[in-house]
């Protein structure tokens, strides 16, 4: 392939398999005889075949070409410079490449053939070795020497660096110090380069480490140590920042199902209203005992004996939420299945029982379930319910007032203990301590415990060890989104209960559009018998399309095809970045690293995002103690991408509010930095998505990006 291109194959000096490090050692072979001519690594596998080479003159690489041709369709693709020697070096590495050295042609001749194949020599050579001088060497004897190699040596030393080795060679042996000076050159650059990605990290928490990196940056010798040292502290930083997160993510999901709680309540309230309505009042149900109206679920707060007592410590268990209620399908039998199970036979059967699911799934309702039929069968066994919220709040008090021994016998002595949000426990250290040793007595003593949680155990972010096997030694059970037919189901099931009608195509219209979860989905019928009911008017499919306009518009976004390609950027062009927003989820979920850069709040993407992982950077000018910000800085958002990229290889990159960009910087800027962002993503298997609306830019600008990225117009 390489004689096609215009390279002769000259005479062969040695030949070798492929391996780890063939070609470097040969590669060092080669600069300390000065060899000129050129490398050769071909490589055959059933999908292609593949030649690279590498020219050197004196030692010194000069420039690289690369040829891969596809078996399939013969079509050949040629890539040359630094581009091609990485591919180069890939290839090197198999075991079914051979490598060979070639000898006999002029390789800067060679090299004019093909523009481009230039390259700097220096990235291909690894740190070099130079021992150590055996005294400190005073800088003035370079006082008089005016030669460029000690005006370099007199300049670095100014700037901090440790030169001692490299001028003791240069006072022994002038030569090779001239010789030796442009890699030296080389790794006082990389320095600098890291240097500069240090300015990035937060030094918060990190000071020593930062310090101590730049203590041994400062001798160039040491650049390839540094560098590794350095990458562990990035990946460290990025555990710890993705643990800080998901801690806040979860604060937040609390706090997102409190505020759900109460507009449940409201929406309670606003269908009893409606239930009443349809009534009429004369024939709103009162007990037969003592007069009392009866509330939703038929019960008289006066005398009904069943009604459950305020407990001393955990929630008192809600008597709605029952097994029978309980509407079962394909995405929940197992949950549904093995809670029964523990309500028949607790502390014997499936102990503990770890149920796990996204929020608004069902596993509040299945811990009441299973603490409603236990009461009711087994009233000699005290159940607590309770959250890991309401668990460490107790906690704390019980600390404050020191009546810690009374907290710990209550949760000890209980027969069936019920923890819902387990997840709130991350980060928790004396909580931890707490639950695994009240843990350890329940289990010990064969009694029952069964815990709720939005994720796996392994995915709650700063759990002990040992508490963490406690919770993957349960039985994990996990219930999925229910599908059209158990949807439909659940909505019929709670206007029989609430005594409402509603005609059956509105139900199966909220079930065609309410998706995700059972709360959205009982959400949906909530609004709009809350609509009906405050605007007097009748519930049909056109109310039903009104009042769910914006699940409606999600769902078109979210049933776009989307056919993205490694290598691409793409422009979206819409009013708001709900495709884009699609596009990056769907990608994550294929397995894609994500980095999302946006101008909304991140927990708008990170709601999208659901229990997937992902970096959400705010594009914002402000500082922010729940978000990871970013400044509007073209540099600084590239060296975030490059990063990003580096680091993770295969990713999804989005850019959701190009406006915002434009009004802080230039549109010329802007066209620069998304053709840097396009050259970097084009040579990796990652992904590019920006956002724009169209309205916002002028024909001209507009039509400027769409040449420069494939574009996607949502209809």
């Amino acid at each position: 392939m390489l004689i096609e291109a215009g390279i002769p194959d000259a005479k062969i000096v040695e030949r070798m398999s492929g391996g780890e490090g063939v070609l470097s050692n040969i590669i060092d072979k080669i600069k300390k005889e000065f060899f000129s001519g050129y490398v050769k690594v071909s490589l055959q596998l059933p999908q292609n075949e593949s030649e690279g080479v590498i020219f050197f003159d004196a030692g010194e690489p000069i420039g690289a070409l690369y040829v891969d041709k596809r078996r399939q369709n013969n079509a050949e693709q040629i890539y040359a410079g630094e581009r091609a020697l990485k591919f180069i070096f890939e290839d090197s590495q198999h075991i079914n490449a051979i490598v060979s050295l070639h000898t006999g042609l002029d390789p800067r001749a060679m090299l004019k053939r093909f523009e481009g194949a230039e390259i700097k020599g220096l990235q291909l050579v690894s740190s070099f070795s130079i021992p150590s001088p055996s005294k400190p060497i005073d800088l003035g004897v370079l006082a008089d020497d005016t030669s460029a190699v000690a005006k370099k040596i007199e300049k670095w030393a100014r700037e901090g660096f440790n030169v001692s080795q490299i001028l003791n060679i240069y006072l022994d042996d002038p030569e090779r110090a001239s010789k030796i000076l442009p890699y030296f050159e080389a790794n006082i650059e990389r320095v600098k380069a890291l240097v500069e990605r240090l300015r990035f990290l937060k030094r918060a928490g990190i000071e020593r480490d930062i310090d101590s990196i730049l203590r041994k940056a400062m001798n160039p010798e040491r650049i390839a140590e540094v560098e590794m040292e350095f990458d562990l502290l990035v990946k460290k930083l990025e555990r710890s920042e993705k643990e800080r997160l998901a801690e806040k993510e979860i604060r937040l999901d609390i706090e997102r199902k409190k505020q759900n709680e109460r507009i449940d309540h409201v929406y309670d309230l606003i269908l009893q209203y409606h239930r009443m309505r349809a009534l009429g009042v004369e024939k709103r149900a009162r007990c037969p005992k003592c007069g009392e109206a009866l509330d939703r679920d038929g019960f008289c707060s006066k005398c009904n004996e069943f009604v459950p007592q305020r407990p001393r410590y955990g929630r008192a268990i809600n008597t709605r939420y029952t097994f029978s209620r309980f509407v079962v399908g394909h995405g929940n039998r197992f949950a549904e299945a093995a809670a029964k199970a523990v309500a028949s036979n607790p502390g014997t059967a499936y102990n503990p029982l770890f149920i796990y699911s996204r929020s608004g799934l069902g596993k509040t309702h299945l811990l009441h379930a299973i603490g409603n039929e236990i009461v009711e069968k087994h009233r000699n066994l005290l159940v607590i319910y309770t959250s890991m919220e309401k668990f460490e709040t107790e906690l704390i008090e019980a600390i404050s007032s020191n009546k810690l021994d009374e907290f710990r016998k209550a949760y000890s002595g209980a027969d069936v203990l019920l923890i819902d949000d387990v997840q709130f426990i991350a980060g928790r250290e004396r909580t931890q301590e707490e639950l695994f040793q009240i843990f350890n007595d329940l289990l010990e003593s064969e009694r029952q415990i069964v815990l709720a949680c939005d994720r796996l155990p392994k995915e709650i972010p700063s759990v002990s060890d040992r508490l963490l096997t406690r919770f993957e030694s349960s039985l994990i059970a996990d219930i999925q989104p229910p599908d059209y037919e158990t949807r439909v189901a659940i909505l019929e099931k709670k206007v029989r209960e609430e005594k409402i009608i509603v005609p059956r195509e509105v139900l199966e219209f909220i079930a065609d559009v309410c998706k995700d979860n059972v709360r959205q989905l009982e959400g949906g019928l909530n609004r709009i018998v809350a609509f009906s009911s405050l605007m007097r008017t009748e519930i049909d499919l056109e109310l039903a399309k009104e009042v769910l306009s914006h699940e409606t518009e999600w769902m078109r976004v979210k049933e776009f095809k989307f056919d993205l390609a490694g290598g691409q950027s793409y422009l979206v062009e819409e009013p708001k970045p709900e495709v884009a927003h699609r596009a990056f989820v769907t990608k994550v979920q294929e397995g894609y690293k994500g980095l999302a850069i946006t101008r909304g709040h991140p927990r708008n993407l990170a709601g999208k995002l659901g229990q997937l992982e992902a970096t959400i950077y705010w594009l914002t000018d402000r500082e922010s103690a729940m978000a990871q910000t970013l400044p509007p800085s073209l540099e600084r958002i590239m060296l975030v991408i490059e990063e990003f990229i580096r680091m993770n290889g295969k990713c999804v990159i989005l850019l959701d509010d190009i406006q915002y960009l434009v009004s802080n910087t230039t549109f010329e800027g802007i066209v620069r930095f998304i053709r840097s962002v396009v050259d970097e993503i084009s040579e990796t298997p990652s992904i590019f998505i920006v956002s724009v609306n169209e309205e916002s830019l002028n024909p001209q600008d507009r039509s400027i990006l769409e040449r420069e990225m494939e574009v996607l117009k949502p209809s």
